[in-house]
């Protein structure tokens, strides 16, 4: 697939299809995350593969809990003093699926960095918590080029270190993000999404 193309057509999925996905697709889609550029030059990334029901279930039910607890009807329909917005549409129909995104999902790929904790004092502090996801979005553009699909649950709050101890994740190690991946369901619903005027966004040496 022609990498526009795979830009293009990469999509985020929460409803997958029962259908096998071959491991040497996924080391193929892993090893397109390692060619990520990385701050400190040794790819201290590590990748958990989650493939049965019961791995799934076990590392997932504090997501399970938050999406079940979820009223959509409720959050979609409550008075609002303006016109409900398209990521508040997206965000209604995506928290009820928090859990069945990943659990129906072939694989769930979790990679982990090296970062015992984030500090935001400086932007360059950061580092290692910005080329773990240059590491994830190779991973996603990598399946759109296999004909494959991604589901994303970033960790909510207390999610992360109940997962990373259940997972027995070492303490120097952080997780950024809990990807499904595998084929699309074609008949899910896709939402309206903002598309961004590029003109506009554009600054010619300065903000204005």
């Amino acid at each position: 697939m022609e990498f526009y193309e795979a830009i293009s057509k990469r999509k985020t999925t929460r409803e997958f299809l029962e259908k096998e996905v071959g491991f040497e697709i996924i080391k193929r889609i892993l090893e397109a995350g390692n060619k990520a550029p990385t701050w400190d030059h040794n790819r201290n990334w590590k990748f958990i593969v989650l493939r049965t029901d019961e791995e799934k279930e076990y590392a997932f039910s504090e997501a399970k809990v938050i999406a079940d607890k979820f009223d959509a009807d409720r959050y979609l329909n409550m008075p609002r003093p303006y016109p409900i917005t398209l990521g508040q549409k997206m965000y209604g129909y995506a928290m009820p699926k928090q859990y069945t995104m990943l659990k129906e999902a072939p694989y769930v790929i979790i990679p982990v960095f090296r970062c015992k904790e984030l500090n935001g004092e400086y932007v360059s502090k950061l580092n290692p918590f910005a080329t773990i996801w240059c590491v994830i979005e190779n991973i996603f553009l990598a399946g759109a080029a296999e004909g494959l699909s991604c589901s994303m649950r970033i960790p909510l709050n207390k999610e992360h270190d109940a997962v990373k101890k259940k997972l027995k994740v070492p303490p120097t190690y952080m997780i950024p993000v809990f990807i499904g991946i595998g084929y699309a369901n074609p008949e899910e619903p896709q939402l309206e999404q903002y598309t961004p005027d590029i003109d506009k966004q554009i600054r010619f040496g300065r903000w204005k």
